[in-house]
């Protein structure tokens, strides 16, 4: 009986830090979270949660068959890159896109990056572009600095509110996988490294790469 009790304590202490793993996000992270986002423990994606104000979509655009679900045409923006130069989501019309919002402060969005440099770097050449939108609400002097130090070599762009809720941002990081036809062909909230080859194999379907390779 005791050998049970044992057993299954080390299985939830295993199971809540897998938990924690992918919710990272909130508690400690308050002072620097100026976006709003908090953790919510008892949501199904456990990430890091935005602020209500900012789940609301243009109506109007969703009529148009603009909007953040399968099939759709994601969202126009123009935002400042690290250098100050603007660049658009219509840049990178007829390349497979991996639009991805985060924060420097959120665990699971750090955790996802070294993975998206890896996959930038691999596909690339096949067509691949990487764009990441940040959403500190310090801008430039909170990304430019995380970007540095962790080897960022995809285009970095400093996010805002708007995006953040023309995208329904409800947590982090959001990433979605867009295709060469400019449409919505996948999304994840969250991320964990067991993540990483399903994602991988989704991008290299929309590439036609192939997923064994």
């Amino acid at each position: 009986m005791l050998r049970e009790s044992r057993f299954l304590v080390v299985v939830f202490a295993l199971a809540a830090s897998l938990a924690l793993a992918v919710a990272g996000c909130g508690g400690e992270s308050g002072a620097e979270n100026e976006t709003e986002m908090r953790t919510d423990a008892s949501s199904e994606s456990a990430v890091s949660r935005t602020d209500e104000s900012s789940e609301s979509a243009a109506p109007m655009e969703a009529r148009e068959g603009v909007g953040t679900e399968t099939g759709m045409l994601p969202p126009s923006f123009t935002l400042p890159d690290l250098d100050g130069a603007n660049v658009s989501l219509s840049d990178f019309e007829g390349q497979v896109v991996v639009l991805d919002l985060w924060a420097t402060w959120c665990p699971p969005c750090r955790q996802e990056i070294p993975f998206l440099v890896e996959l930038y770097e691999e596909l690339k050449a096949d067509g691949l572009v990487v764009v990441g939108v940040g959403l500190d609400q310090g801008g430039k002097s909170a990304l430019e600095p995380f970007v540095q130090e962790n080897g960022v070599t995809y285009p970095i762009l400093v996010g805002n509110r708007q995006v953040q809720a023309a995208y329904g941002v409800s947590g982090i990081p959001t990433t979605f996988m867009i295709g060469r036809d400019g449409r919505i062909a996948g999304k994840h909230v969250g991320f964990h490294p067991s993540m990483s080859e399903s994602m991988r194999d989704e991008v290299k379907a929309l590439l036609q790469v192939d997923v064994e390779a």
